[in-house]
């Protein structure tokens, strides 16, 4: 009966102890995992939010198809390779998908009569409502003097034989059918004998061009804006030791440098125009596209750069709303911090869109 007693004892201390163990193992890992997860939501650490840029005023996405060639593959030897057009391709990519917040951003280079089509195809087929659509060009660019009609020239092309080049009317057809689907649409051509295809025109709004209410106006109307390396004329491949040619050296350099958080099509086309005929012999021109629609509309661009204020860069990690302003600088997007919040209970993100 005594050892009975005994076993009986010995059993109940080890359940015990086997609780006791249980308790203190449950207790560190509950403080554990409190502890990592205390370590990233508290302090100011940030994970900044997708720089993604919308149409001030009516949430358009910003969408962009940029082609370059270099490449000329002529067997006559008329259509030389170029030293600057795929540079000035990758170039504005970078400088629209990083600093402008096009999220839509396609990329030829050295592009086909047949890539350049199925490329403006399959945009058209993804363009919304109220997004904003830019085509850039860059590349070789023909007129015929006794019929003065335009042409891009892809780099399949043969000799003088225009049925391989890029008509000026197909390349309307192309934007004009981006332009019955999105609100603003621009075309950027880099290349000889690009005016060809605008009409001439300027933005007919009386308002102070900063204000909002001139922001507002010309956001809401439709525009089919072109904005052309040249006239009737040729144009240069090569500026100094750029890299690029000149006028996608200053049309960059405008928007590089641009210190606002909205830019219309209209104000930056008029620095580049008199920064490139400032410098070479070429007068780059700017205007809308004749019969597709536009309605005194502007393309704005809008700069997606943060400014992070009284806080080292490296130091933020905590998600943000993004709002415009503080007060000091009319340009600058500050943070406001956000308390931590449930895995259950997601918090809302708030896309940095610019107001005045």
């Amino acid at each position: 009966m005594h050892r009975k007693i005994v076993y009986r004892r010995l059993v109940g201390m080890k359940f015990i102890l086997s609780m006791v163990f249980l308790i203190i193992t449950q207790f560190y890992l509950t403080s554990s995992v409190n502890a990592a997860t205390a370590d990233k939501t508290r302090g100011i650490s940030l994970e900044p939010v997708s720089k993604k840029a919308v149409t001030p005023f009516n949430n358009g996405l910003y969408r962009a198809l940029i082609i370059g060639n270099n490449n000329y593959r002529d067997e006559d030897g008329r259509w030389k390779p170029l030293e600057t057009a795929v540079a000035d391709a990758r170039a504005v990519k970078d400088l629209l998908q990083n600093t402008y917040g096009f999220s839509d951003v396609s990329i030829l280079e050295n592009a086909t009569r047949r890539d350049v089509l199925q490329a403006f195809e399959k945009l058209s087929q993804k363009v919304l409502p109220n997004d904003n659509v830019l085509v850039y060009y860059a590349g070789h660019g023909f007129m015929e003097s006794d019929t003065q009609r335009g042409f891009w020239v892809p780099v399949d092309a043969k000799g003088s034989d225009n049925t391989t080049f890029l008509r000026n009317s197909t390349i309307r057809d192309e934007l004009t059918t981006l332009a019955s689907r999105a609100r603003h649409t621009l075309l950027v051509s880099d290349s000889c004998f690009s005016g060809s295809l605008l009409r001439r025109g300027t933005r007919g709004i009386s308002e102070a061009p900063d204000s909002e209410q001139y922001y507002k106006k010309v956001s809401n109307k439709k525009s089919v804006q072109i904005m052309a390396a040249g006239g009737l004329e040729y144009v240069d491949d090569k500026y100094k030791s750029s890299d690029h040619s000149p006028f996608t050296y200053f049309f960059l350099n405008e928007l590089k440098n641009n210190d606002r958080a909205m830019l219309t099509l209209s104000e930056l086309s008029t620095n580049v125009e008199k920064a490139v005929a400032n410098n070479v012999d070429q007068v780059p021109e700017s205007g809308v596209l004749q019969g597709a629609g536009d309605e005194l509309g502007e393309f704005i661009f809008i700069k997606m750069d943060l400014v992070v204020e009284g806080v080292p860069v490296d130091k933020v990690k905590v998600k943000v709303n993004l709002k415009q302003g503080d007060g000091k600088s009319t340009d600058s997007l500050r943070i406001k911090s956000l308390p931590a919040v449930s895995e259950d209970k997601p918090r809302k993100e708030i896309l940095p869109v610019p107001t005045l």
